[in-house]
């Protein structure tokens, strides 16, 4: 079984899981607004995108602690690949950039330097040089601005689609994602606190952590039953998006302390995918 699980740790601590992720997103986006999916110049860049950024901040957090079994450790015992993924997937980002139209590399300019003042520039007037990153529930609705842009803003930029049903998709991949997010900060209770950072489950306990994260996902829910009367949505697509953050729901339950990485890094972000593919499903009956 050691070959299995050196293929599974590479496949999710590499971030390539991640990017494939993110893509998955993105295509449940063209199957709602278009009824089908394109692996295009937006998707390659996200695709990229993604594993770019996840494996920069690991590599920059030099003072973060090594767990076994964790990404970091796992970056720490395969510190060349990990170099080389990080190398091919900058390049393959830039270039993919420059293939971008205008209109979608101006969006990643801004979300670019945003990301920079979000990780790198200290709060002025603050005595501890704290960065918004440091701060745990800007992080978590900053992780779902991200998410939204770079998988709904940029690959719709040039398509021809209503505000309305635009401002939808955005609120729904925010949401979404923030509550994915909120669960993750359960996993990173050690970590954060020999940071100093205030996380949700810190803050309010990991038990109503859950249950917030969890209504926020409810909310997301009734949202888009609520809006399939108003755009033109299939009752299938509809069907098969809220089943996946049931399905969702269900697997943040059983989150606690000891939640072992490998259900957050492979079930819970692997909501991603189950979630396109549901609604990947559910076309075939439109």
């Amino acid at each position: 079984m050691k070959p299995f699980y050196r293929v599974l740790d590479f496949i999710l601590y590499s971030n390539l899981f991640i990017g494939v992720s993110a893509l998955a997103l993105t295509f449940t986006n063209t199957l709602t607004v278009e009824g089908s999916i394109h692996l295009n110049r937006s998707s390659w860049f996200i695709f990229f995108a993604t594993i770019f950024m996840y494996s920069f901040f690991k590599f920059r957090d030099k003072d973060e602690p090594v767990f076994e079994n964790s990404k970091p450790n796992w970056v720490a015992k395969n510190k060349q690949l990990a170099r080389n993924i990080l190398l091919i997937s900058f390049i393959a980002t830039a270039g993919f950039f420059i293939m971008l139209s205008h209109e979608k590399k101006i969006m990643v300019a801004v979300l670019a330097a945003l990301t920079f003042i979000y990780a790198f520039v200290p709060i002025p007037f603050i005595a501890s040089k704290l960065k918004l990153r440091d701060i745990g529930w800007v992080r978590t609705i900053f992780i779902g601005i991200v998410w939204s842009i770079l998988t709904v803003a940029v690959p719709l930029a040039n398509c021809h689609i209503e505000n309305g049903m635009f401002v939808f998709l955005l609120l729904r991949r925010l949401l979404f994602i923030i509550g994915l997010t909120m669960v993750f900060e359960i996993k990173d209770m050690n970590d954060e606190g020999s940071h100093r950072i205030q996380t949700l489950p810190m803050l309010i306990g990991v038990t109503n952590t859950k249950l917030l994260a969890q209504l926020v996902l409810f909310t997301l829910m009734a949202i888009i039953a609520i809006q399939y009367f108003f755009f033109d949505i299939s009752f299938f697509n509809m069907a098969g998006n809220n089943l996946s953050l049931l399905i969702s729901i269900l697997c943040i339950q059983p989150v606690n302390e000891e939640t072992p990485e490998i259900w957050y890094y492979l079930v819970l972000d692997g909501m991603m995918i189950l979630q396109f593919v549901l609604v990947y499903a559910a076309s075939k009956f439109y």
